[in-house]
């Protein structure tokens, strides 16, 4: 499926770009209450809203993604600003050959 991606992207010019959200596996976080200790907010309160688990591309940790970078066992991500990191397709889907993995889905 990645291979079939990669070849449509080469003939349209278009790169498609995966983000940590894409390739890791986000565990589930229900809902809750924050209370500001400190600062303008001291003493008011903010609900942050449940985050479903998801599974990712690759089926593993962020945790794990980042330490495989850091290793140079993954390949490395471009960074777009200081809060957005992303990886090409093209890279994620030659990584996944050369492990002989499929996409988790």
């Amino acid at each position: 499926m990645l291979e079939q991606q990669h070849i449509s992207e080469e003939l349209s010019g278009t790169e498609r770009f995966y983000r940590m959200s894409d390739l890791a596996n986000i565990p589930e976080r229900p809902a809750r209450i924050h209370q500001y200790k400190s600062g303008i907010n001291k003493g008011r309160a903010r609900v942050i809203g449940e985050r479903r688990a998801s599974k990712g591309l690759i089926g593993v940790s962020e945790k794990t993604l980042w330490e495989w970078v850091r290793k140079g066992e993954f390949p490395q991500p471009i960074k777009l600003s200081s809060t957005i990191t992303v990886w090409r397709a093209t890279d994620i889907a030659g990584w996944m050959k050369s492990k002989e993995m499929e996409a988790k889905s």
